[in-house]
């Protein structure tokens, strides 16, 4: 398989190197590791949320029906899952290593069913033969049979490593959130100095007794609502944060993980404004998620279905399949009424207006008629000053 999604964000892969190295080092690649996480996988929820609302639209002949092929895209592709749930795993899998693998397979009634594979071998790349795939695994089933390039859909992300970039990013920003972490609790905390006679401070077994009393009543004193604390003879203490910056908030930190989730964002070609929550901007923002990261994904496993299941004659002949992603943004019905009426009056059915909304369609032929409104017509008729 291509090089993981997931292995070039952990940064590991090549060859293995074994290096030593302390606690501290463990966990800020475990801190770091989870920022990575949590701005990944929000990133691909977003795409697979939109992707599951798409649907899959099947044609006959040039006539759009509603039949198996419809009900496995749309409904059920196999026992185990319902299509939002396959869609999910695809755009994941996808995701996370770079391309996915779709196998065709069968329920026990016979019927044909789809399942999105988790590991394979790929054999060929020669332009004239057809890949094979081999050692294909859903799950803990292991197929035996050697599966061929015809019978399978094969996506591909990118065909450009753009890892060690968004490592070395990955690796400043988490650095800088350190330092921001260590600010905040510095700033935050309480810091005071304790001042020793000298006759005090040489008397033998001070350091035990000094740290016995840190332990016993200065630490407890620091990290109590109400506490009081001794003063012994030749023992000064005084709050040594006055003139130091204090009551810091922690803006500062949350805007670096922001930065963090905005060039993740980029990276999937997801406008940072729909991670933030925010309603500014958000339509357009919407639009160009849709044109530059959803559209381009369907469109290459359109290309896939109908290469692969249809073919040329039956594309020719008009069967195919189109995805629509109209769906995935919400439909105001009402909101819409003056827009709707124009596209019945341009020739739009009701049944088009129903579908675009998201409604049950109306079993009536009139329906399904088109019609034009006599407000059109063409420019020499116009001219001419015929009644329309």
């Amino acid at each position: 398989m291509a090089l993981s999604f997931m292995r070039w964000l952990r940064g590991t892969a090549g060859r293995a190197k074994v290096e030593e190295i302390d606690c501290r080092e463990l966990f800020e690649a475990a801190e770091e590791y989870r920022i990575r996480e949590l701005a990944f996988w929000v990133c691909v929820n977003l795409i697979a949320n939109a992707v599951g609302r798409c649907e899959f639209r099947t044609y006959l002949g040039g006539r759009e029906v509603r039949e198996g092929s419809y009900y496995l895209w749309n409904v059920e592709p196999n026992v185990n899952q319902s299509s939002t749930a396959f869609l999910h795993k695809l755009i994941a899998r996808l995701y996370q290593d770079n391309e996915a693998l779709i196998i065709p397979t069968r329920k026990r009634s016979g019927e044909d069913a789809l399942a999105v594979a988790d590991s394979w071998q790929l054999e060929g790349g020669y332009p004239s033969r057809q890949n094979e795939y081999k050692g294909v695994a859903v799950g803990p089933v292991q197929y035996d049979k050697t599966f061929y390039e015809k019978d399978v859909i094969h996506l591909t992300l990118h065909h450009c490593d753009v890892g060690p970039v968004v490592r070395g990013v990955y690796s400043a920003y988490v650095k800088l959130i350190s330092a921001a972490v260590k600010s905040y609790t510095w700033s935050n905390g309480q810091h005071w100095k304790v001042h020793v006679n000298q006759m005090a401070s040489g008397q033998e077994g001070w350091e035990a007794a000094f740290q016995k009393q840190i332990d016993a009543q200065i630490r407890p004193f620091l990290n109590s609502d109400f506490a009081i604390l001794p003063e012994l003879d030749g023992w000064s203490y005084e709050n040594v944060d006055k003139g130091f910056e204090s009551g810091r908030d922690a803006s500062h930190i949350r805007a670096l993980v922001g930065d963090v989730f905005d060039f993740t964002a980029n990276a999937f070609l997801i406008p940072p404004v729909l991670l933030r929550g925010q309603v500014e901007g958000v339509g357009d923002a919407q639009r160009r998620f849709l044109s530059q990261c959803v559209d381009p994904l369907m469109d290459q496993l359109s290309e896939e279905i109908n290469r692969k299941y249809y073919g040329y004659e039956a594309w020719r002949a008009g069967s195919y399949m189109q995805i629509d992603t109209s769906a995935i943004e919400h439909f105001d019905l009402f909101g819409n009424a003056a827009n709707i009426e124009k596209l019945i009056g341009s020739g739009y059915s009701y049944n088009d207006v129903q579908r675009a909304a998201g409604a049950r369609e109306i079993d009536e032929p009139w329906a399904n008629e088109h019609f034009i409104t006599k407000n059109f017509a063409d420019a020499q008729r116009a001219v001419e000053g015929e009644n329309l």
